[in-house]
């Protein structure tokens, strides 16, 4: 068996709105629409699913010393990224340089969502 490629899940209560955040901040196109959710997918590939949900759930856990991600995008310049979120707006986490450089934002939803770039010899 071969994976040929994954997509994340992301509880939003509002899924137009979703998507149109996602599309202006990430550059994420709908490519599927149905009434309880939306697939989305970047120019290289990446995709979500925007899923609505009532009542409000998130796609973090939440530990006794904060958010904890477990969703995630990789990117080539985490520190471009974070700078053009910040610069839009969007709440985002301390930023960290150990195992390549990393944050967290937080979207419309409260979805605390982490942003990677990998070490140099890791692309």
């Amino acid at each position: 068996m071969e994976l040929k490629s994954a997509y994340l899940g992301i509880p939003v209560s509002d899924l137009q709105a979703a998507a149109e955040w996602y599309g202006k901040h990430f550059g994420f196109k709908v490519v599927t629409e149905d009434p309880i959710f939306l697939e989305l997918i970047t120019k290289s590939g990446v995709r979500i699913c925007l899923t609505q949900h009532e009542p409000k759930v998130n796609s973090h856990i939440n530990l006794p010393s904060g958010p904890f991600p477990v969703q995630g995008f990789i990117v080539s310049d985490a520190e471009l990224v974070y700078q053009g979120l910040k610069n839009n707006g969007v709440q985002v986490g301390e930023f960290f340089d150990y195992q390549g450089k990393s944050f967290s934002f937080y979207d419309l939803d409260g979805n605390f969502i982490e942003v990677w770039s990998l070490p140099d010899g890791n692309k």
